[in-house]
């Protein structure tokens, strides 16, 4: 049977059709097709995609067959699935699938056999796999066909929209909504202005290619709205409607909405109980468009951890006189948080610390994250191991394993103060060069924001300071590992070298340092949340 007529049947058909494309000379070649889904009522199909004969599954289609809730998020190229127990976030070009418990804040990492793919802005895991991971959370509704290879769901199936007809009659028009399985209760308001509104209870569809224009007709427009409970149906209507009925259709699971224009009919009486139902429409578009406002604010830059390195009985690196680097790094940080309060009053400022103590590195994270943090920098300043020495300028660091003979040196050097916290050892025994590789391919998702801000800071950071600087570089810091969100580490200037110490320690160099990261968060922030619009 034919897409086309698994639609005339009221099937649920993704229409992705058998498209396929190959790169060049044919080495990478992948089909777009359909995944049979078959209930104890009916047969359905998600989207899947065959990459070198591995299957791939719709991560949005399967939430929508077992009755999940997903959301994406674009700029992070994230897609989230969220079960009663967890939370499972899929992230693009990534092998990796962190598990969050809602309640407990306690996350675990998955790792796939191939890396999520995405093809025309969907997401693809592999299938096998991703079942079974739903299936170890306990997923009631999930098994699988060892003969067919089919996905089967014993529950109920999702009422998906799949499109529109509109026929025009004598006596006005008639719309046609295409569904996988029966609406109950599906409702319509009376038109108020150019517009009407219809509610299908519990039904779903993909908003973006459901949205259609007519060219001609009473209907204008058709803009749909997704919420958790219901899809509702705005229309745009030419002239004016007076009359409309809903009904079920009997031979398939579409709904036939009839529309009568005023020509044809006259003037009714609107009564008490068709306002209320417009009032009730009203009430839920804007809830919906309020609900869409909280979710742009939530991915907003409005917190930014500040995080002076060292403190306490950990003294950092010691300059020529005697500088020690947890006080160079807590002025610095204290300056740069009292610029962002005036120059960035919309911005909340978090410290892991604001004196002088001794904070650990894995709670300097917590702290990041408790605080629902939308970046992570941490302050300090760099040495050599013979004093003095010419050695100069700023150098800014990204969290991946070390590249350099440089970079592994500084990154050890900073990590070494574990050994001042009580039970390192079992703290950190699990941080071997593999597992920290898992752990920076888990942050992948705040990679690029990461290396933009870090480009921001070099540029800015070059033109207020004349000193020596190196490119962006990679390195193993364990303050790093725990702040799930876009991160890096500067290291502000040597201490090894006299005159750069002077520069460091005095308050003119100090706020001349602050006033370089400053500029890199306010270029960052403009840039971050045009891409949020």
């Amino acid at each position: 049977m034919n897409i086309r007529s698994f639609l005339h049947h009221g099937c649920l058909v993704v229409a992705l059709g058998c498209a396929a494309h190959a790169t060049v000379q044919g080495q990478h070649v992948r089909h777009n097709t359909t995944l049979k889904v078959v209930s104890s009522k009916q047969t359905a199909s998600i989207r899947s995609l065959i990459d070198h004969e591995r299957k791939f599954i719709s991560i949005k289609d399967i939430a929508v067959v077992l009755s999940l809730r997903y959301f994406e998020n674009t700029i992070l190229k994230k897609a989230e699935i969220h079960l009663d127990s967890a939370v499972l976030k899929f992230s693009a070009d990534n092998a990796f699938v962190v598990q969050t418990n809602p309640s407990t804040k306690r996350y675990q990492v998955h790792q796939l056999s191939h890396p999520v793919a995405v093809e025309e802005n969907l997401y693809f895991a592999p299938a096998n796999e991703t079942i079974e991971l739903l299936k170890t959370l306990n997923s009631p509704l999930l098994s699988i066909d060892e003969d067919t290879s089919f996905v089967t769901t014993t529950g109920p199936m999702i009422p998906q929209v799949t499109g529109f007809e509109i026929e025009e009659k004598k006596n006005g028009s008639l719309l046609r909504i295409h569904l996988s399985s029966r609406v109950a209760d599906a409702s319509r308001t009376l038109q108020l202005g150019e517009w009407m509104y219809m509610t299908l209870p519990a039904a779903v569809g993909d908003t973006l290619q459901l949205d259609t224009t007519f060219a001609s007709g009473i209907i204008r427009r058709i803009q749909p709205i997704q919420t958790e409970t219901a899809l509702q149906l705005s229309l745009q209507i030419r002239g004016k409607v007076v009359n409309s009925e809903i009904v079920q259709d009997q031979t398939s699971n579409d709904i036939l909405l009839t529309l009568i224009p005023k020509q044809l009919e006259m003037n009714k009486e609107v009564n008490a109980d068709s306002v209320r139902r417009v009032q009730e429409a009203e009430r839920r578009r804007k809830e919906n468009a309020s609900t869409i406002e909280r979710q742009k604010n939530k991915w907003k830059l409005d917190v930014i951890v500040l995080d002076a390195g060292h403190g306490g009985k950990d003294p950092g690196t010691i300059g020529v006189i005697g500088t020690r680097e947890k006080d160079i790094a807590l002025g610095i940080s204290l300056k740069v948080g009292s610029l962002i309060e005036k120059y960035m009053p919309d911005v909340k400022v978090v410290y892991t610390r604001k004196t002088d103590r001794f904070v650990e590195l894995y709670r300097r994270g917590q702290i990041a994250n408790e605080s629902e943090g939308k970046l992570f920098v941490s302050i300090h300043c760099n040495s050599t191991e013979r004093k003095p020495s010419s050695s100069n300028g700023f150098e800014i660091y990204l969290l991946r394993p070390g590249r350099t003979e440089d970079a592994i040196r500084i990154a050890e050097k900073e990590n070494a103060v574990v050994q001042l916290e009580k039970d390192f050892e079992d703290r950190y025994q699990n941080l071997t060069e593999e597992n920290f590789i898992i752990l920076t391919m888990a942050q992948s998702a705040y990679v690029k924001q990461s290396e933009r801000f870090a480009e921001l800071l070099e540029e800015t950071m070059s033109a207020d300071m004349e000193a020596q600087r190196a490119p962006v570089r990679q390195a193993g810091f364990y303050v790093l590992v725990g702040a799930s969100m876009p991160n890096v580490l500067i290291e502000t200037g040597y201490l090894s070298n006299p005159k750069e110490e002077k520069f460091l320690r005095s308050p003119a160099g100090q706020a001349k340092i602050a006033e370089a990261i400053l500029k890199a968060l306010q270029r960052y922030k403009v840039e971050y949340e045009q891409n949020i619009e």
